[in-house]
């Protein structure tokens, strides 16, 4: 489980902390994406920057804490030395052990014990343990929406909500319905965020045709796909490429 997508500069990442990552039980793996653990040990403090993905987090830190869906550049400073265990669910799937809205977690962070009993795991095997004994709501739209960003992943002509509509038989209200419900956030912004995490990742490779990417990843033109991406990684992709391709040397 090597994906690095989301991660900025990930070469930098490496030098600065350890991402160690686990697939879930099979009786969980229709809700939870994967497991990761952080470790790191630093003399000097190290920002990292994720652009994130469109799924709820548990982290356990102290306190416990259930992310929601951050719409924006997430950032967390590491300092010193430490370890953090945490599970990834998969878009919608956290809605089946919290049944509200997931737009009312939307850039939102909640103590972990509002929702589990006093859940303090050491390893990922007594997170699941600890899942299990809170139980979960059995929801067959999960497994809809879930299908639904899969359809986004695999096919790179899905740009628009309209081609997704197309693909699901929804309407566009209907299906921004959905997603408010399950993900937290409309199918746009889960598009838009593919084809940046996309070109992140192309960029880090080493990949500078900035007119090619736009038109590979369905932008209008290279003005909108440089636009797109410099709103959401803060930097346009001619400074991003040079900084990681600085990060890799």
């Amino acid at each position: 489980m090597d994906d690095q997508r989301g991660i900025l500069e990930p070469e930098q990442a490496r030098r600065h902390f350890r991402l160690t990552r686990a697939k879930p039980a099979e009786d969980l793996a229709h809700l939870i994406d994967r497991h990761w653990m952080v470790e790191w040990d630093l003399t000097e403090p190290f920002t990292q920057e994720i652009v994130t993905h469109p799924s709820v987090n548990i982290a356990f830190q102290d306190p416990p804490t259930i992310h929601g869906v951050f719409t924006g550049r997430f950032r967390q400073e590491l300092t010193g030395s430490g370890r953090v265990i945490a599970t990834k669910f998969r878009p919608g799937g956290f809605h089946a052990f919290l049944p509200v809205p997931a737009v009312t977690l939307t850039d939102e962070v909640i103590l972990a014990d509002t929702v589990f009993d006093h859940l303090r795991p050491t390893t990922f095997e007594e997170i699941e343990h600890g899942l299990r004994r809170h139980g979960w709501t059995d929801d067959p739209r999960i497994a809809e929406v879930n299908e639904l960003h899969a359809a986004m992943l695999e096919h790179p002509e899905i740009t628009r909500v309209e081609h997704l509509c197309a693909h699901a038989g929804y309407s566009k209200r209907t299906l921004q319905r959905l997603f408010r419900e399950y993900v937290g956030v409309t199918p746009k912004w889960v598009l838009d965020r593919i084809r940046l995490h996309e070109a992140a990742e192309r960029m880090a490779d080493g990949d500078a045709d900035w007119a090619s990417m736009a038109l590979d990843l369905g932008y209008f033109d290279q003005a909108h796909f440089i636009k797109a991406f410099k709103a959401v990684v803060g930097r346009s992709p001619a400074v991003y490429a040079l900084s990681a391709a600085a990060s890799v040397g």
